[in-house]
């Protein structure tokens, strides 16, 4: 009994000295990424019994919020080719690609629903004319949505004729390929051939 006593004070004492350790020390790398996997059956029952823990809900007011965000977002950004490859959001009306058009929106929509922030992830894909492009995906109950500054409304994922490349990890800075990497290899030797054609 008195052992038994013994060790459970001993198991707390070390446990207090890794909670104080963890207030002061200096995080230096993140945990490593791994492929990705069906979650645990029970976070899978927690999102059936409740989806809003785990994707934004398509309900009323969570459509209309978006819906709202997406139009204010297309009237912000004048779609232009862009010149190089620089990244932004934007704040007032101005001219702006793809990728500046998903990030604005992921912005609003994560400032309006911040419990959701999670659901709102940017990807990237090839277009029908084997460009490069970047789109926002939401994850919602019934699936993937994907906003994007090609077409009028956000549409499901799967309707877009696009091959998929990368896609956000929430919480980290690793994104995962998502891509067929067969199909994306004969993409980019089309691009490289059809540069080296034009010179």
């Amino acid at each position: 009994m008195i052992a038994k006593h013994l060790k459970k004070i001993l198991t707390i004492s070390v446990l207090t000295i890794a909670v104080s350790a963890c207030q002061t020390i200096d995080l230096q790398t993140a945990m490593p990424d791994g492929r990705t996997t069906p979650a645990p059956s029970g976070y899978k029952a927690l999102c059936a019994r409740v989806p809003s823990e785990c994707v934004l809900p398509m309900d009323g007011a969570a459509r209309e919020e978006l819906i709202s965000l997406h139009n204010m977002v297309k009237d912000l950004i004048i779609p232009t080719p862009e010149q190089g490859d620089f990244w932004q959001s934007v704040n007032i009306r101005s001219e702006g690609d793809c990728e500046d058009f998903a990030l604005t929106l992921r912005k609003h929509l994560r400032e309006a629903m911040p419990e959701y922030g999670a659901a709102f992830l940017l990807a990237t894909a090839y277009t029908e004319n084997a460009q490069y492009h970047a789109v926002l995906t939401i994850e919602t109950p019934s699936g993937t949505l994907v906003c994007d500054v090609r077409f009028p409304q956000c549409a499901p994922w799967d309707s877009f004729p696009y091959d998929w490349h990368l896609r956000e990890v929430a919480g980290q800075s690793n994104w995962e390929n998502i891509g067929d990497d067969r199909v994306l290899a004969g993409i980019k030797a089309a691009n490289v051939q059809a540069a080296s054609t034009s010179d």
